[in-house]
């Protein structure tokens, strides 16, 4: 692939839409969680009250996260406001940013903290007398940093000085306190003060919008600490360089290696990148990605253990956190458009497609806390002590924007088609600017219909998926035929140009991992499989100790699912194949419940199964009470 420089960039949201089923399923989301008055009377108004009622810190010990959702959804409103060009939704991001500006202290504190001093990690000993167990939680940085990120990008949409002021006073205020307290942000909050650290972000859209060297130093610092001679963790520089997966960094990372968390640090590393140029930042979250997909890659295409990095990989079962498929994406996303590397948007695909619209429920009004391979969806209704809001379900709209932006995107007079799901997308080039409108049946039969309309011509550069070995294309009355990886390079005149794509969609079947062993009652994964404090617990008898099978169709993972007739005992109970050599045949079939449903015929060593199965996304995601609802495993 050609060197990208400058970066691919994405397609501004009002001139993107995601249309088809996703598409429908997106908008009622988007409409019930931002466009709402419910969501500005009850799931905003909820969020702003953190920061007048203060309770954060009020145990004495143990600190909450209370002050990250007001951030989170001015986050995705403001997203939302540019993809769908709502005068309202913009008026209403105006009046609530002026809201919560009333609480800021003369100082520039702003907060859900009384004590804007408390930002270490609680006394587990206390803490296991106050929650129960012994935590070391403080979220105080980490809920600044969403707030500080939330007003930066209600001054980008606004252009309103006094928010960006208002965000100068506020990061002053945290910078001065850490240099006053003699502060390493690694020995803050929680999880080795990556949640701390992961301000990286927000503090560089800061220096750029201000030009204030101070912010740039301090992210400069953060990145020196993660490339310590002493081995200090997390020292997330010096272990890419390493080689060594996450997962044997120090012993036990199920209690030290948050996913969401590291996500977000290295998504601030290549802000930072952006910004120096400094090649060793870039080539350090290539190298953790690589390695995070390899050893922590799951069933259902996000990354971790229900959000630890614990060898996710070698599990027989699967269950992830929503945000952990959200940042994972997002890194995804930034890395193709630094890099130009299409095996960075097969990871997008993978997981947009399956774990995280798994994630969001049909009803729109809410979404899973972890989708799981089998059984139900983790879900929560309430968390740090609110009841409208929730990190994952708040942080979904910004990902739905993500996938709205990585479908068609340009670099220079290169016009890149990235996803194949129905959409419509126009990007602007040097010669003028081009139309891409995306229809046919990728996901039941494997096939894309483009319709190209270019002012003038243009060079279009077709993603070749890696799931697809051959893919056979017909544009300009040519047939061309391409392998997996990369893309395909075709110019097309100006006016409108019609382009066939036809992907390789032969079933595959893969062999779940069994050398790890079977897990036990009291283990930390049965522990974070069956979660006994949400609405939706999973018996752990429930969890896969034996080799099991996935079965896939091009991006997408099958699942059998009540929506579609399967019964709890076909699900649960087998016949389940034997391997290898097992025969596949799959035929689409309509259906109400679900986004595609396909009849299949299994065949090996004589026997023979035929049943129905659906796509992963649509096979369970409403809140359930039959434990045996969906399976992944054959």
């Amino acid at each position: 692939m050609h060197q990208v420089h400058p970066p691919i960039e994405a397609a501004a949201l009002h001139e993107t839409r995601i249309l088809g089923s996703i598409g429908a399923q997106i908008d009622r989301f988007l409409f019930e969680r931002v466009l709402s008055d419910d969501a500005w009377d009850g799931v905003y108004q909820e969020a702003e009250a953190a920061f007048h009622n203060k309770v954060d810190d009020a145990s004495g010990v143990v600190g909450l996260w209370q002050g990250e959702f007001w951030g989170k959804f001015i986050l995705g409103a403001v997203r939302v406001c540019e993809y769908t060009g709502e005068a309202a939704l913009k008026e209403r991001i105006r009046r609530g940013v002026k809201s919560l500006l009333t609480y800021q202290e003369a100082d520039g504190y702003l907060g859900t903290y009384r004590n804007k001093k408390a930002i270490f990690p609680a006394d587990k000993d206390a803490a296991r007398a106050t929650m129960g167990w012994a935590c070391d939680w403080n979220w105080n940085i980490w809920c600044r940093k969403y707030t500080l990120w939330g007003l930066l990008e209600a001054h980008r949409l606004l252009g309103d000085g006094e928010i960006l002021a208002a965000a100068v006073r506020f990061a002053d205020q945290l910078l001065s306190q850490l240099n006053e307290q003699g502060v390493d942000l690694r020995d803050t909050g929680t999880f080795l003060g990556m949640p701390s650290a992961s301000i990286l972000k927000p503090m560089l859209l800061l220096f750029e919008r201000t030009g204030n060297a101070r912010y740039l130093d301090f992210c400069r610092g953060i990145a020196r600490a993660w490339d310590d001679p002493s081995g200090r963790m997390p020292n997330l520089l010096a272990n890419a360089r390493s080689g060594k997966p996450v997962h044997e960094w120090a012993p036990e990372s199920w209690k030290w290696a948050k996913a969401y968390e590291m996500l977000s640090c290295l998504d601030g590393l290549l802000a930072l990148y952006r910004i120096t140029g400094e090649a060793p930042l870039l080539a350090a979250v290539e190298d953790l990605h690589a390695l995070i997909l390899r050893c922590e890659g799951n069933a259902m295409g996000s990354v971790g253990y229900n959000d630890i990095f614990a060898h996710a990989a070698a599990q027989p079962n699967g269950i992830s956190e929503p945000c952990d498929a959200i940042h994972w994406m997002r890194l995804s996303h930034e890395l193709f458009a630094l890099t130009g590397k299409s095996a960075y948007l097969d990871a997008f695909e993978h997981c947009y497609l399956n774990a995280f619209l798994a994630s969001i429920y049909r009803d729109g009004k809410w979404g899973a806390r972890g989708v799981r391979s089998c059984g139900r969806h983790y879900t929560v209704r309430s968390q740090a002590g609110l009841s409208r809001n929730h990190c994952c379900v708040n942080n979904m709209p910004r990902a739905m924007m993500d996938a709205a932006q990585t479908a068609v995107m340009v670099q220079g007079d290169a016009v890149y088609v990235n996803l194949y799901t129905e959409h419509r997308a126009r990007v602007r080039t040097p010669r003028g600017s081009v139309m891409v409108e995306i229809g046919g049946a990728y996901l039941s039969r494997g096939s894309a219909e483009l319709r190209v309309g270019a002012e003038a011509v243009a060079t279009l550069f077709l993603r070749m998926p890696g799931h697809s070995a051959r893919t056979r294309i017909e544009a300009n009355g040519k047939s061309h035929e391409a392998p997996a990886g990369d893309f395909l390079e075709i110019e097309v005149p100006a006016g409108e140009t019609a382009i066939s794509l036809h992907f390789d969609r032969t079933p595959v079947l893969k062999r779940l991992p069994d050398s790890a062993p079977a897990p036990q009652e009291k283990s930390w994964q049965a522990e974070r499989w069956v979660n006994h404090e949400s609405i939706s617990p999973v018996p752990f008898r429930q969890m896969v100790s034996k080799p099991r099978f996935t079965l896939r169709a091009g991006p997408l993972l099958l699942a059998r699912s009540r929506y579609v007739g399967n019964t709890a005992q076909e699900m649960f109970d087998g016949p389940f194949l034997p391997g290898p050599g097992v025969e596949c045949r799959l035929a689409p079939i309509p259906s109400t419940e679900v986004r595609q449903a396909f009849e299949v015929e299994l065949k090996s060593e004589g026997v023979a199964v035929k049943t129905r199965v659906c796509d992963y996304a649509s096979a369970g995601n409403e809140i359930l009470e039959d434990d045996h609802f969906f399976s992944i495993y054959f």
